[in-house]
C-alpha cells in the first residue's frame, strides 16, 4: 500500500473513534438528563403533597377548632342552664316556714388540735364554736349566732379536751309542737312539719371534723341555759405515777375541798369581781392499768387522775392545782402548802409558780337538777364507733411502741425511773432531752436561774395582777 492510502485510513480511524466517543458522551449526557429530570420531579412531587400534608392538617385543625368552639359553646350553654336552675332551686331559706326548739346537745372534743371551747374575736385561731357554728349554719339548723343564743356549760382552755360538755341552743325544727317549741308567726297553714324530728346528730357530724362529735341531744324548756342552770362541773387530770408520792398528793387534794378565796390557785382575771369558789370534791385515784399479755416485752403502766368537782372554777384554777400537787408529790413541797396558800392575810398574791400544761386535763361532767331525755340516732352511733375505734388503732400503737421503747431502756441501761429521776434532777442533763408534757413542766416550772437548783413555791416572786 503507498502512504497515501495509509494516511487516509488512519484518519478514518481517528474519525471513526471520535464520532464513537462522541456518541458515548451524548447518550452520557441523556442519561444524567434523565435522571435529573427524574429527581427534579421527584422533589416537585413531594413539595406537592407536603402541600397537600400542609393543607389536611390545617383543615384538621380548623375542624378540630370549630369542634372544640362548639363544645365549648355547649359547654357554657349547660353552665349557663344549670345556673339558671340553681338560682331557681336557691331561693332565700323562709326561716318564718319553720318553728324552732330549744335543745341541748353532748358534746365531745379532742382539744389538742384547738385554741379552746368559745370563739374568740381578737384572733382568727380555731375554737370549737367555730366549727360549730359552721355546721349549724351550713346544715341550716340556725339563721345566724344571734338567734342561736349557744351556751355551754364550761369554757376549756386550748388544749383541754371534753367529754361530757354540755351545749344549749335554739335550732330548727320539724315539729309542730312539743318540749322546747318555739312558734313561728307564720300561718300554721303554711308551716312545714313532719312527724319525725331532725336527725341532729347524724347530719351535724357529717360535716363536723372527727376530733369534734355530738354524742346525743334531749329537748329542753325555752327559758334553760346551760352554763346557768349547770349546778356542779367535774374535771380530771391524769398523770402517771410513777415520779409521785401519791399518799402525800391525796393528802394535799383534801385540804382543797370547802369554800375559799382561790385567788392563789388561778390566773385573775379582770371579769371575776369574786375570787371565792365552792369545791365539792377533790380526789387522786387511780383510772387504769395498762397491761400487756407479754410482761417481757412491754411493761404495764398506771393511769391515775385528780379529779375534782365544784359548781364553777376560776380561770386556769385546775391547772394551777396540779402544779401544786405535783410539786409535793415529787417531794419539794408539803401538804401544808395548800394551807398556807389558802390563807389571804398571809398570801395575798399569787406566787409566781408555772401551772400544769393542759394536754392531760379532761372537762368530763356536767350535772343539772333537769333530767334530760337523751335522744340516740343509730347512723351516729355507727359513725361514732368507727372514729372512736380508728383513733384507739392509731394510739394504741403509739403507746405500745413508747412501752416496747421503754423496757428496752430498763433492760440494757439501767431502771427506767431511775432514768427519769437522773434526768429531772440533773439540770444539766435534763437540757439535752425532750419530755413528756408533766415531766417538761416538772423540769422547767421551779429552776433558779441565778442558782441552779429548785425555789421553793413561797419564795418565788408574786404576780402583778393578783
Amino acid at each position: 500500500m503507498s502512504l497515501k492510502e495509509t494516511k487516509s485510513n488512519q484518519r478514518k480511524r481517528k474519525k471513526d473513534q471520535q464520532t464513537k466517543k462522541e456518541e458515548i458522551e451524548e447518550g452520557n449526557n441523556k442519561e444524567q438528563i434523565q435522571i435529573q429530570i427524574e429527581i427534579e420531579n421527584e422533589n416537585e412531587n413531594k413539595k406537592e403533597k407536603e402541600k397537600e400534608n400542609e393543607k389536611e392538617k390545617e383543615k384538621e385543625k380548623t375542624n378540630e377548632n370549630q369542634e372544640s368552639k362548639i363544645k365549648r359553646k355547649t359547654r357554657k350553654k349547660r353552665k349557663r342552664k344549670r345556673k339558671r336552675k340553681n338560682k331557681k332551686d336557691q331561693k332565700p331559706f323562709s326561716w318564718n316556714l319553720f318553728n324552732k326548739r330549744r335543745v341541748v346537745f353532748q358534746v365531745t372534743y379532742d382539744g389538742s388540735g384547738f385554741s379552746g371551747c368559745a370563739s374568740r374575736t381578737y384572733d382568727h385561731s380555731e375554737t370549737v364554736q367555730d366549727h360549730l357554728f359552721d355546721a349549724l349554719q351550713t346544715s341550716k339548723m340556725i339563721k345566724d349566732q344571734e338567734s342561736a343564743n349557744l351556751q355551754c356549760s364550761g369554757r376549756t382552755d386550748k388544749g383541754v379536751s371534753a367529754l361530757g360538755q354540755i351545749v344549749s341552743l335554739t335550732v330548727r325544727t320539724n315539729l309542730a309542737e312539743g318540749v322546747g317549741v318555739i312558734q313561728s308567726d307564720c300561718d300554721q297553714k303554711l308551716l312545714r312539719t313532719k312527724d319525725e324530728e331532725i336527725d341532729y346528730l347524724y347530719i351535724l357530724n357529717q360535716i363536723l371534723p372527727n376530733s369534734i362529735i355530738i354524742l346525743a341531744w334531749a329537748p329542753v324548756p325555752v327559758e334553760f341555759d346551760a352554763r346557768i342552770d349547770c349546778i356542779s362541773r367535774t374535771y380530771k387530770y391524769f398523770f402517771e405515777p410513777d415520779l409521785f408520792n401519791l399518799d402525800k398528793m391525796q393528802m394535799a387534794a383534801s385540804k382543797l375541798v370547802g369554800g375559799h378565796d382561790y385567788r392563789n390557785f388561778c390566773k385573775i382575771s379582770p371579769e371575776k369581781s369574786s375570787l371565792f369558789r365552792n369545791i365539792l370534791h377533790a380526789s387522786v385515784d387511780k383510772i387504769c392499768s395498762l397491761n400487756s399479755n407479754d410482761e417481757s416485752l412491754v411493761r404495764s403502766k398506771e393511769i391515775w387522775a385528780f379529779t375534782v368537782k365544784g359548781k364553777g372554777f376560776l380561770w386556769h384554777q385546775v391547772r394551777a392545782m396540779m402544779a401544786i400537787l405535783f410539786l409535793i408529790g415529787e417531794g419539794k413541797e408539803e401538804p401544808e402548802l395548800i394551807d398556807t396558800l389558802l390563807d389571804i392575810e398571809k398570801v395575798p398574791s399569787r406566787p409566781g409558780y408555772r401551772i400544769a400544761p393542759g394536754g392531760p386535763l379532761l372537762f368530763y361532767l356536767c350535772e343539772y337538777e333537769l333530767k334530760f331525755n337523751w335522744q340516740y340516732s343509730l347512723k351516729n352511733q355507727i359513725k361514732i364507733y368507727d372514729v372512736f375505734q380508728k383513733r384507739i388503732q392509731n394510739n394504741s400503737w403509739k403507746s405500745v411502741l413508747g412501752r416496747i421503747a421503754s423496757s428496752v431502756i430498763e433492760e440494757q441501761s439501767f431502771p427506767y425511773k431511775e432514768v427519769q429521776r437522773f434526768c429531772l434532777n440533773d439540770l444539766d442533763e435534763r437540757e439535752k432531752y425532750k419530755f413528756s408534757e408533766v415531766n417538761h413542766f416538772l423540769v422547767r416550772g421551779k429552776v433558779n436561774k441565778k442558782r441552779l437548783g429548785y425555789m421553793p413555791v413561797m419564795k418565788l416572786k408574786r404576780c402583778r395582777k393578783s
